[in-house]
Order: structure tokens, then sequence, then C-alpha cells
């Protein structure tokens, strides 16, 4: 865990009194009961004792003698459970570090992710409980859950230079910002325990129902007690927060006491000191969580939906996007053909339609008609040869399946900065080609766009400067009317110290720039991007059906020391949901011509609707029902032969 500027008993003490005890409500599953007992104390104890360099004598620093092996250790041990896994090299405040993630995809829905990890470097110390117990806990869920096929994509991640100031956990927010992160703990300091049984989960208010939910683990799969507590940005998930996340601390009930805490005597060796049951207990909680949240199919008696053509990206306003479900017995339990059932909300309340049966236990059904931007959620049921009903996903209705209203997307607007576009710009605001400077710290601007060579910087020779004003640089008038679902993506390379001292932000004004909205802001934390980092951010509240929208990105206030080199911006796009059908029977690729090139994406989408938008998001799946009868399918071959001949 990090270090703290001040005394982190006191603050921690007044954190834990100033927040009440939340009572989370949740059932426990039988998938993330099975799965939380296979968790291991031994196998706990021997990644601890054996792999993470714990000992008396032992520095996992980053610059010390451990660190590298403690780091290989964590990647061939990834590797060993079946998992890819990666170093991700960094450079951070002026430090290089490597990040170790370890991937499990999903099978539905692998662009949903979920994240568990914990720092392996240390503060020169052995670091067992800070934070080799973390990087354990980590390890042992990824050798559990790594067995079974999930829905969602988990990531197993072992983060660097925590020590430093977060270093490893920014960087990988910094190079992952379009990544769909659906929650992220952090566990650090999961194993000194004196036999209170109690753990603490911090996060901001934002983050409340993640709390909540691994409060609900904690105490089903642990079986601990807890206490939810507020905003502590000296772990891990603090940069998954600042970028909007939802993600939470894990740590243990008694940190605030722990004696040895960056001490040499936060050691394996320390008599009495690392409680494996306390950390056996911490990791069930995880591992429920992640089976629960990921849904990780683990053999239990229970019933089994799978979906064989995949779940769409999106559900066609119209009412004629099709889903087809097969439910499946595991272990005793049997299904009671015709039992299926789509729950889903539109917006005001749940309704239910029984599913289409097309052979035993196989279903189709159509998600309902929905004004196009709007999300509908759903979820589906079944029952068993005995009367008892099936949910999935197994949470539901807490967890469901989403979906946008819409045919796909268009890109209502583009600029990838060849030319000038005219902006207003402030200060040392300009457009042109980058030199590479630098401000007085941290890394140098580019020396091209992410496309092209030309962007818009402040300040195109270097950083910077002190004591500025806000310098802004404003987009002209884009008109967005009849356009919905808009968001906002471009590609930033930006240096800016953390905003307790410097600011940067991005704004957007719907009303031809009378007012603001601020919609990004940059975190208690230095950003010094290497790369160039594509952004992107929902501004539909503000931007959709609107005549008079502005972009504007913003460098300063600043304060009176550091400098970095600033903003640097490329690629500009607003992109919008399709809300007209663009029914073109056999354009399969949308480029308007029915050719040979359409014949591998008119394969791709008799394959299945999820398939295809995959692959081509901007197309509309029913292009493909050439025949007309409201299905892709076989049918459909000869009319689009047929088609193709003409």
């Amino acid at each position: 865990m990090n270090s703290w500027s001040v005394s982190r008993r006191l603050i921690g003490l007044a954190i834990v009194g100033l927040c009440a005890a939340w009572v989370a409500t949740a059932l426990a599953s039988d998938q993330g009961q099975a799965a939380a007992d296979l968790v291991s104390q031994s196998n706990y104890q021997t990644l601890m004792n054996t792999y993470l360099y714990t000992h008396n004598g032992n520095n996992r620093a980053w610059n010390g003698a451990n660190h590298n092996q403690a780091r290989d250790n964590i990647r061939t041990l990834f590797q060993s459970y079946g998992l890819t896994a990666v170093l991700e090299p960094f450079t951070y405040g002026g430090y290089s570090g490597n990040n170790v993630v370890a991937t499990k995809l999903g099978t539905v829905d692998p662009n949903r992710i979920y994240i568990v990890g914990g720092h392996y470097d240390s503060a020169g110390t052995p670091g067992a409980d800070d934070n080799a117990s973390g990087v354990a806990l980590t390890l042992e869920a990824a050798r559990v859950l790594s067995a079974y096929p999930s829905d969602y994509t988990i990531r197993f991640i072992a983060f660097d230079l925590e020590e430093l100031g977060l270093y490893g956990s920014t960087a990988y927010v910094a190079a992952h910002p379009s990544d769909n992160i659906q929650g992220m703990i952090s566990a650090d300091m999961v194993a000194y325990d004196p036999n209170t049984n109690h753990a603490l989960i911090y996060g901001r208010t934002a983050s409340n129902p993640i709390k909540q939910a691994v409060a609900a683990a904690v105490n089903e799969y642990g079986p601990l007690t807890y206490t939810i507590g507020g905003q502590v940005d000296q772990s891990d998930h603090a940069p998954f927060e600042a970028a909007g996340k939802q993600a939470c601390l894990l740590i243990e009930g008694e940190v605030w006491d722990n004696p040895y805490y960056h001490t040499q005597q936060d050691s394996y060796d320390t008599p009495g000191y690392v409680n494996f049951a306390y950390a056996t207990k911490m990791t069930r909680s995880i591992v429920g969580w992640l089976t629960d949240t990921a849904v990780v199919h683990v053999p239990v008696n229970t019933l089994d939906f799978t979906y064989p053509d995949g779940l769409p990206a999106y559900s066609f306003p119209d009412g004629s996007t099709r889903v087809r479900v097969q439910v499946t017995g595991v272990g005793n339990v049997v299904p009671l053909s015709g039992t299926g059932v789509l729950h889903y909300n539109t917006g005001s309340s749940w309704q239910t339609t029984a599913m289409d049966p097309v052979a035993a236990n196989l279903y189709d059904v159509q998600l309902p008609a929905a004004t196009c931007g709007s999300q509908i959620s759903y979820y589906f049921s079944a029952q068993a040869v005995g009367g008892q009903t099936y949910n999935d996903p197994r949470q539901a209705p807490t967890m469901v399946y989403q979906a946008a209203a819409a045919y796909g997307l268009n890109v209502a607007y583009e600029n990838l900065l060849n030319s000038s576009p005219g902006w207003t710009v402030e200060g040392t605001w300009a457009f042109g080609h980058p030199t590479g400077g630098s401000g007085s710290h941290g890394g140098p601007d580019p020396t091209n766009g992410y496309t092209g060579t030309n962007v818009y910087g402040y300040n195109l020779s270097g950083g910077y400067t002190n004591s500025m004003p806000e310098r802004n640089l404003t987009s002209t008038t884009i008109n967005c009317t009849g356009l919905v679902g808009i968001k906002l993506s471009f590609y930033r390379w930006l240096g800016v110290e953390q905003s307790t001292w410097d600011h940067a932000y991005v704004r957007i004004s719907n009303n031809g720039g009378s007012t603001w909205n601020t919609i990004w802001q940059n975190p208690d934390t230095t950003i010094d991007d290497g790369a160039w980092v594509r952004q992107e951010f929902d501004i539909s509240a503000y931007a959709n059906n609107q005549a008079n929208v502005k972009l504007r990105w913003t460098l300063g206030t600043t304060d009176t020391a550091w400098t970095y080199c600033g903003w640097n911006i490329d690629d500009v796009r607003l992109t919008t949901l399709v809300c007209t059908a663009p029914y073109t029977p056999g354009d399969l690729n949308c480029d308007g011509i029915i050719d040979f090139d359409d014949i591998n994406p008119f394969v791709l989408a008799i394959s299945g609707q999820a398939t295809y938008e995959y692959l081509y998001p901007n197309c509309y799946w029913m292009n493909g029902d050439v025949n007309g009868d409201g299905d892709v399918n076989f049918d459909d071959i000869n009319p689009f032969v047929a088609l193709m001949q003409n």
C-alpha cells in the first residue's frame, strides 16, 4: 500500500469511524460457493513462501534484488494456469516498470472486463503483507477460475511501482482508455489479522455499487464481517475510479494497527504475523465475487444458458433482433421444455414474454421494439423438472444484459487534422507539427500526429508554463440535430501534473459556447503519456439533437513549480446511433454495392447477429435477409446469389 503523507493510522481510524457499516443483501450463488470452496490455504501459503520473495532479507522494491525475480515467477504461474500472460512495460514519473497482465477471455461478451489485482513491488522490504498477500490472492483466484469458462473477460493483474505513487495502475488505465471495465478490485494487504475476521472496503461514493457487491461476497463467501468506508486513494483502485470506473480497495480490518507496515518485519518469517486462514477467507471472497459478476460456469446442479449466435451489440428499434437461447441441465438438474422466458425492461418496468421453442430446450426470441437511443435491459429464465426457476445472468435482475436500441453506429463528424480546421486557440495552443519538446518534468511531446504529421497542441515546441490561467482550444460549431447516442473520441498525448497543482479539462457546450460542461478533468495523479492514447466519452446528455455543439480542451490553471508537455490532440470523431434501418438487401459490407466483397460478411451474418456485428459494427445485420422473411439464415443463400448475378 502506498505511503501516507501524514499519520496513516489516525486518518484510517477517522475514516472507519465516520463510515457506517453497510448491510449487503445479495444471496450467495451455488457456483460462487463451489468456486470459493476450491480456494486452497496450502496453495496460497506456497505462493507466499516459494514464489513471491517474502522472507527476511528479500527486497521487491523497484530496484530491489528480488523485484524482477518475483515478476517473472508471477508471469510463469499465470501461464501455468493456461492464461495468456504478458508483461506490459510502461514509463511513468521518470521510472520504468512492468505490469504483469493475465487474461481469461469471456465467451459471451469478451469486451466486458472485470479486474482483480495487487501490486508486487514492496517498500524496500520483504513485503509479505504489503503486498505479496494481494498478489497471492490474485494468483490463487486465477488458478481456481482459469479452469472454467466465463461469460465475461477477467484480467488478473500484478501492478508494478505502486509504492512510488500508483505508477503501474495509473499507466495501465492510461494505456487502456477504451476498455469496457465493469469492475476492479485492488487486493492490498489482506493477510494480517489478529483473529478479528474483519475486512475493510474503501472507495468513492460513485463506487458504492461495487463496494456493496464486494461486501456481500465478503459476508457470503469468506465469511467475514466488514465495514464499507469512503474515499482512500492510496492503492491501485484509485486510478480506475479517477477514470470513472467502478473500483474499490479490499484491505485487512486491522491495517491501521499493523505493527510491521513498511518495516523489515513485514516478512513471512515473523512469528504469528501472517494469518493464512484469514487470507484464504479474503481470497474466497474475491473468487466468489468474480464467479458471480463475470458469470463463471463452475459445475454445480443448475441450468446453464448459452447463446449459439452470441448476444447482440445493438437491439434494432423495430424489434427485429433475434436471440437464440440454449438451456442445458448441469449435474442432477433437468430442464423442463417449453418454460423459457425473456424478461425485459425498456425504461419503465419489467415485462415478460415466452420464448419460441425451436427444439428441445432450444429457443428463439426477439428483443422488444424500443425508442432509438434507449437502453434495453434483459435476462432469461427457465424451469427445471421439479419447478425450480433459474435465471441468466444468475444474479438477475440485479445483474442483467443490456443493448442500445439502434441499427448500429455512424460517424457523424470526423476531423483527422490533416489540415487546419480553423478552431479558436488561446495562449500557445496551435495547429501544426509537434517537435518532441517537453516541460521541466516528464516525457516529451510526440514528433508526429496519431495519423499524419499535424496535431493541435499546447506549445508545439515544448511544455506549458507556470502560473498560467486557463487556456482553451475550441472547435467550430458542430450541428448534431437529429442525432442520438453521441460519443466523442479522440487521441491524446498529454503530460500534466496532478490536479492538486495543474489542471487539464475536456468540456462541451450545446449553446454555441455561452456555457460549458466539464466531461473530463485530470485526476490527482500525474499524467505522463508516452504514446498516443485513445479517449472516448458519452456526451449524449449534452449533444443529442443539439444544433450548436462546441468542443473544448483546456490547459490551466498551473502552479509555480513543475511543468509538463501539455495537450496534444488528433483524430477527433463524433459517433451516433443509427435510428433508420439501413436496409439494403445483400449489401453486407455497407459499401453501397452488392458484389463479391459481400460474400464473406454474408457468410458471417448467417452465423449469427452478434458475430456479424462484432466485425461490422456500423452495418445492418438484416441486410442478410435477402428473401424478406424476417430472418437471416440458409434460406437467404439462393436469393443472395441471384442478387449478385444481376
